[in-house]
């Protein structure tokens, strides 16, 4: 029997920019976001920014928006779970991750509608954290993997440590990477690179909207990109609006 997934808190910008992995018979599918973990089940809060109803009342969804990304909820035939959603609701929204011609989306499985104008910044400090974790326990296992004979040595130490164990195991099993990233940047280059797309950044007051972005920082299209979505999938930058990052 395979046992029921851990509902994962989450930016929409892990989720919708990671990889779709399928699986084969009852294992579930998932998303592998850039951070290394692995995601079936969801648990995001955001604000419903569109909706749609079919006429034939048979399939309803609500696009949610983070300020880091949007995602699609849906549901099909129980549509109950939606019919009291507006644009400007903001919810707590627990589901499952699915797939679907190249979209990523959820199937709910609970909302909760969320009046405390707190809970965002709250929801945002628990990720940071969980990135920072998830951070810290990728580089505590390629430093000491070669020191412990076995896996269950080296979580034990780590926890010891104080790193989560879930964190840990996500690494346990991944081979140590080389200094160049995925896109082929050499990391120096690329942490040069992070340093003055966050300084064009930070000039702005309000933040600043991707094409004069792009212009001011002398580097590939691609590279810039890949830098902004690091800088997303991290929290420390969000987009207040379609098209304009902003540093937290």
């Amino acid at each position: 029997m395979i046992a029921r997934q851990t509902a994962k808190k989450t930016a929409l910008s892990h989720l919708m920019k990671g990889s779709w992995v399928k699986k084969e018979g009852m294992e579930p599918s998932f998303v592998t976001t850039a951070l290394g973990e692995n995601i079936s089940r969801a648990r995001i809060l955001g604000t419903v920014v569109a909706r749609f109803d079919s006429e034939d009342g048979n399939y309803s969804s609500v696009t949610v928006d983070d300020g880091s990304d949007t995602v699609r909820v849906k549901a099909f035939k129980e549509i109950k779970i939606l019919e009291k959603l507006r644009p400007g609701d903001m919810i707590d929204v627990v589901g499952k991750v699915r797939e679907y011609t190249g979209e990523i989306y959820m199937i709910p499985e609970s909302i909760r509608k969320v009046d405390d104008p707190n809970a965002e910044l709250l929801r945002r400090l628990e990720i940071i954290k969980k990135i920072r974790g998830l951070k810290r326990a990728k580089e505590m296992v390629e430093q000491n993997r070669s020191k412990y004979s076995n896996s269950e040595e080296l979580k034990k130490f780590l926890t010891d440590q104080g790193i989560e164990a879930c964190w840990i195991d996500i690494f346990l099993n991944t081979k140590s990477k080389s200094a160049t990233s995925a896109g082929g940047t050499p990391e120096a280059d690329k942490n040069s690179l992070r340093k003055e797309i966050l300084k064009v950044i930070e000039a702005g007051k309000d933040g600043i909207v991707y094409s004069a972005l792009m212009g001011k920082v002398k580097a590939k299209e691609t590279e810039i990109e890949s830098v902004i979505n690091e800088l997303l999938s991290e929290g420390i930058c969000y987009e207040p609006t379609p098209g304009k990052i902003r540093k937290i």
